[in-house]
C-alpha cells in the first residue's frame, strides 16, 4: 500500500473509532434506567515535545531538531471481560521524513498513522488474551525493544499468585513486527516473570524472555540494519535472543529501582552479547516528584536487533554507552525529563554526544 493509501486508512480507523464513541455516548444518554449509566467508552493517550540536540566527530552526525508527538483515542469497555482500543498517532518535527536513516529514528518525523486497534478477552483476573496492533506485552529493557513500537498479532498472559505477595507470570505470543517502509518481519516471544513480595519494602522481580526474529529481508532493504551485519541484501546472522533481567525495588519514601539486564543472541557464536545496568532513584510521575538515574549499556553487534530497541540512544548495535537523566513531576500528568547520552560505537574512538529535553503530558 502506498504512504497515502496508508494515511487514508489511517484517517478512516479514526474517524470509525470516533464515531464508535459518540453512538455509544448518545445511547447512554437515552438510558432511562433509574441508576445513572457509566459512560464505558474513556479516551486516553498522551502528548510528547521533545528538543533534540546530537553532537559527533567533526564531519560526523550533527542534529538540531523539535519534535512532537500526539496519541489519542477511545478504549470501549464492552463488558466485564471484552476491551476495544485504539488511537491515532500525529508526529511533526522541524526535520522531514527524508532523514529518518541518518537519525536513526524508529518513527516518522512527519506522519499521520494508526497507532494503535486493539481487543482483549480478560476471562479471570489472572488471565488475559490480546489481539491486534498495542504496546508489545512484554516487560522489555530499552537495549532490546523501543516501547513506542507497535507490533501487531496475538498474545496471552497468565498469573499465578502464591503467598501472600508472591506473583508469577507467563507471557506468550506471535507477531508482526510493524517497523517503518514495509517491514515483513515476525516476532515469537516467550516470557517467564517472578515477582516476589510485591508490596513490601524490598520486592525482587527476576525476568526470563525468549525472543526470535524472522522474515527480516525488508528491514535490510529499507535500511534499517542499523549496525547489525549484512551480506548480498540479508542480515548476516539469525536472532534468537535470550535474556535475563533482576529487577529491585525499593519501596521506600525515596523510591529506588535497580535493573541488570544481560542477552545472548543464541543463533551466533560471535559478537553476540549485551548486558545494561540501570540505577534510578525518586519518582517523578507525581506531581513535585524528582527522579535521577544513571544507565550503562553495552551490546555487540550481533547481540540485538538494532531495527527494533530503543532510539532514544543514538546507536543501536555494536556500541557501548552511558545515559544520565533528571525528571520532575510538574503535576500528576506533565512531567519534564533533561536525559544526556554518551556513546562509543565499536568501530570509532570518538564518542557521540545527545541531549534530550522531554515534556510529556499523559491525557
Amino acid at each position: 500500500m502506498s504512504k497515502k493509501g496508508l494515511r487514508y486508512t489511517a484517517i478512516a480507523a479514526g474517524c470509525g473509532l470516533w464515531l464508535l464513541g459518540i453512538c455509544i455516548a448518545q445511547a447512554d444518554d437515552l438510558d432511562l434506567s433509574v441508576e445513572p449509566a457509566v459512560n464505558p467508552v474513556a479516551w486516553s493517550g498522551d502528548w510528547l515535545v521533545r528538543g533534540d540536540v546530537v553532537r559527533s566527530a567533526p564531519g560526523g552526525d550533527h542534529l538540531t531538531r523539535l519534535w512532537t508527538r500526539l496519541r489519542y483515542g477511545p478504549t470501549w469497555q464492552i463488558d466485564d471481560q471484552w476491551t476495544l482500543g485504539g488511537a491515532l498517532r500525529v508526529d511533526e518535527s522541524t526535520v522531514g521524513n527524508d532523514e529518518i536513516l541518518q537519525n536513526n529514528d524508529n518513527e516518522r518525523s512527519r506522519d499521520l498513522a494508526l497507532d494503535s486497534l486493539f481487543l482483549s478477552y480478560a476471562p479471570t483476573q489472572n488471565d488475559k488474551l490480546l489481539f491486534g496492533k498495542t504496546v508489545f506485552p512484554f516487560v522489555l529493557s530499552r537495549m532490546l525493544w523501543d516501547p513506542d513500537l507497535r507490533p501487531a498479532g496475538i498474545s496471552y498472559m497468565h498469573e499465578i499468585s502464591f503467598g501472600d505477595e508472591d506473583m508469577f507470570r507467563i507471557t506468550g505470543g506471535g507477531f508482526r513486527g510493524e517497523q517503518m517502509f514495509g517491514d515483513q518481519s515476525r516476532i515469537v516471544a516467550l516470557q517467564l516473570g517472578l515477582t516476589l513480595h510485591q508490596t513490601s519494602l524490598v520486592s525482587p522481580e527476576f525476568i526470563l524472555t525468549g525472543l526470535r526474529f524472522s522474515n527480516l529481508d525488508a528491514l535490510v532493504a529499507a535500511g534499517l540494519d542499523r549496525d547489525n551485519e549484512t551480506v548480498n541484501g540479508h542480515f548476516a546472522d539469525d536472532y534468537a535472543l535470550l535474556d535475563a533481567q533482576f529487577i529491585l525495588h525499593i519501596n521506600t519514601v525515596l523510591p529506588m529501582r535497580l535493573l541488570v539486564d544481560v542477552d545472548r543472541n543464541v543463533k551466533t557464536s560471535d559478537l553476540d552479547k549485551a548486558g545494561r545496568l540501570e540505577f534510578a532513584v525518586g519518582n517523578s510521575f507525581r506531581a513535585r516528584g524528582q527522579e535521577v538515574g544513571i544507565a550503562m549499556q553495552r551490546m555487540q553487534r550481533e547481540a540485538v536487533l538494532g531495527a527494533f530497541n530503543d532510539d532514544d540512544w543514538w546507536f543501536h548495535a555494536g556500541t557501548r554507552g552511558t545515559m544520565l537523566w533528571w525528571a520532575y513531576g510538574i503535576t500528576d500528568q506533565v512531567r519534564f525529563r533533561a536525559a544526556f547520552f554518551r556513546e562509543r560505537p565499536d568501530w570509532d574512538s570518538y564518542s557521540t554526544r545527545r541531549l534530550l529535553l522531554d515534556l510529556q503530558w499523559t491525557l
